[in-house]
């Protein structure tokens, strides 16, 4: 008798777990059926911008400020940062001054972000894709035999990749900010090494922490469309919300986490809404990329490091790109990730010299 009570109870419970468990679950797939507001204004073309058809059909928008017609310097192409990030209308204003020197530079709004091309499907981006689509840009759509790469933050991981499979495309290259290089390397044993210990930050370099805004921007994606659409693409490779709504979410995140890329917050730039989202999940999965480190000791070419003061990445992660290719490091103070925005002119003095420099060599 007494079991059979047990029995009853046990079953009214689990009948109760699962209604309530139900209506959890009907809850949230409903409230992931809510759009995602975006609080920026997508990113239109300007009256300069142009694009380039790649093999795929896919098209990339792209600025070329024209440099001096007489000269035979090789053409510069800026990579910006992200993955998801697109080319600010303050790097083409900088990149303006650097040109005047002689130099055509192409800046380019990566797949997936900015002016260009959104893909068919989330798995269809990655980084190699990235690196691939440099390589038709630099061979078939500029048909130049050396460029010049200056690499941003994430587009330095692009630039020293693409240095490492194509060195012979490359004349001088410059890292300003540049993302940790990726994969981590590992010792003999597997295990990670410390780049901190094997670059230990010199006493003559005062770095100031920025403002720390990535645990409060994080909140943002406690949501259950984000939740839904990340594990959607993630085990299905759908798009739960459209690229709108996900490029939306990318540029309100923005609006806060740029407050953490310069030492004085009110010295940051408006977002121009270029941010590209589902390209930022899967461009940063970097299981089964090659390390480019062999290869990269290997290459002889000029190259320079620019690192703020205030950069959210360690000097170890800067400074190893310089050591990889035998470059020189430069310290820029009152700046933080974004340097331009900040020292502007410190920065295209860092860059001019290098490459006034390197040409004499």
């Amino acid at each position: 008798m007494e079991k059979n009570k047990l029995k009853s109870v046990l079953k009214k419970t689990y009948r109760f777990a699962f209604r309530i468990f139900s209506v959890a679950v009907l809850f949230f797939m409903g409230m992931s059926l809510i759009p995602l507001k975006s609080t920026v204004k997508p990113i239109q073309p300007r009256s300069n911008t142009q694009y380039w058809t790649l093999h795929d059909g896919y098209k990339i928008a792209y600025t070329k400020i024209e440099g001096d017609a007489s000269n035979q310097r090789p053409p510069i192409i800026f990579l910006h940062g992200g993955p998801g990030g697109y080319i600010h209308s303050s790097i083409i204003k900088q990149m303006e001054v650097v040109a005047q020197a002689g130099y055509d530079v192409y800046l380019y709004d990566q797949i997936g972000s900015g002016l260009s091309d959104r893909l068919a499907k989330p798995k269809d981006y990655s980084f190699y894709r990235h690196v691939q689509d440099l390589e038709e840009i630099v061979t078939t759509q500029i048909s130049a035999q050396k460029v010049i790469l200056i690499g941003q933050s994430f587009g330095a991981l692009i630039a020293a990749h693409f240095i490492a499979d194509h060195a012979m495309l490359v004349g001088k290259v410059i890292f300003t900010s540049p993302a940790p290089l990726q994969p981590e390397e590992l010792d003999a044993h597997g295990n990670l090494i410390d780049l901190e210990t094997l670059y230990p930050t010199p006493e003559s370099l005062h770095f100031k922490e920025p403002l720390d805004v990535f645990e409060e921007t994080e909140k943002t994606l406690i949501n259950p469309r984000i939740i839904v659409t990340n594990v959607s693409a993630m085990l299905f490779n759908i798009k739960w919300a459209s690229d709108s709504e996900m490029d939306g979410l990318v540029n309100t995140m923005a609006t806060r986490f740029t407050s953490g890329m310069v030492c004085d917050p009110t010295n940051v730039l408006p977002e121009e809404g270029g941010g590209g989202g589902y390209v930022h999940i899967f461009s940063n999965w970097y299981v089964g990329v090659e390390d480019p480190r062999l290869k990269l000791v290997d290459v002889n070419i000029p190259a320079l490091v620019l690192q703020g003061q205030c950069d959210q990445n360690s000097y170890a992660t800067a400074y190893e790109y310089a050591d990889l290719l035998e470059g020189e490091y430069t310290f820029i103070e009152g700046a933080g990730h974004e340097i331009w925005w900040e020292q502007p002119e410190a920065f295209t003095s860092s860059i001019l010299d290098f490459l006034m420099k390197a040409d004499k060599e």
